[in-house]
């Protein structure tokens, strides 16, 4: 049994250096568990993303229904946000 010592370390040695790489290439190589997790961590950042746009896109499309049928709503986002005015209207600013 003292003869078989030295290959039992050899082929230890070897079996460390094939299971070894094939364990780093499992934890960081191409489709690895932490690349995996990453993916998920920005597939769930892009699906919120995404949520808001949709809000804002109904917002958006909301706003412009209310324009097509209402003319006094398009004077006033002229007003409020362009700071447009009627024709011959003087309009008064005050400093704060």
């Amino acid at each position: 049994m003292e003869f078989l010592r030295p290959f039992r370390k050899k082929y230890l040695f070897y079996l460390l250096g094939i299971i070894a790489p094939l364990l780093f290439f499992v934890i960081f190589g191409g489709r690895s568990p932490m690349q995996i997790y990453h993916l998920k961590e920005e597939r769930d950042k892009i699906r919120i993303a995404n949520a808001r746009l949709r809000e804002e896109n109904q917002k958006l499309a909301e706003q412009i229904q209310r324009m097509k049928h209402n003319k006094k709503e398009v004077e006033k986002m002229a007003r409020e946000e362009l700071g447009l005015v009627k024709k011959g209207e003087v309009i008064y600013q005050f400093e704060k």
